[in-house]
């Protein structure tokens, strides 16, 4: 959970401070993270993923390239150890829709699978010299469409904004899968008596 010490926190210059139509810090706390999270993704689907790749097959390919051992990034994914459920465990998709953009990926020459040698029945995935140059360009342009954003902010809020964002990126990883805030949604449905 993200503490604030204060009623409000100055970003340079920007005051964070309750809304004046009732609404507390968390609840417009989740209504601007589900903002920032629709356009950013709504960019990266239109102006940074074109031809074959959709944005979950971008992902997937980052998560692949995350986990080779040269890639020096903090994956989830062990180095050396993309395998489908892995991978589909981190990208929080199910299994088989995993299996389908391993698939497609496959087919469109970005990875390569094959049996791990320490035990025949795991199938790892590792990108190809395309799959490495497709998600280079892709992420090229991510940063080329991410930092127009970036710029537009202005220039003494830049280092809070990442810092903002590196302390909510733990955040959300430190919850896990097993953080449920809510109670589940139960619904009844009646039918009419004919």
């Amino acid at each position: 959970m993200l503490h604030l010490r204060s009623e409000s926190v100055a970003l340079t210059g920007v005051q964070l401070q309750g809304t004046s139509n009732g609404v507390g810090h968390e609840e417009r706390f989740a209504e601007l993270l589900s903002e920032v999270a629709r356009q950013v993704t709504a960019r990266q689907a239109s102006e940074v993923c074109c031809g074959d790749l959709t944005l979950e097959q971008f992902q997937t390919l980052r998560a692949i390239h995350a986990s080779e051992p040269a890639s020096g990034s903090a994956s989830k994914v062990a180095p050396g150890s993309a395998t489908i459920g892995r991978l589909a465990a981190e990208l929080r998709v199910d299994l088989s829709t995993m299996s389908r953009n391993i698939t497609l990926l496959e087919r469109n020459g970005y990875l390569a699978k094959g049996r791990s040698p320490e035990d025949a029945r795991v199938v790892r995935v590792h990108l190809t010299a395309e799959g490495q140059r497709a998600l280079q360009t892709l992420r090229c342009g991510e940063r080329e469409v991410l930092g127009d954003v970036f710029e537009r902010l202005p220039t003494a809020a830049r280092p809070k904004v990442i810092e903002l964002l590196e302390a909510l990126s733990a955040c959300l990883a430190a919850t896990g899968d097993g953080a449920a805030c809510c109670p589940p949604v139960t619904t009844t449905i009646r039918r009419r008596a004919p």
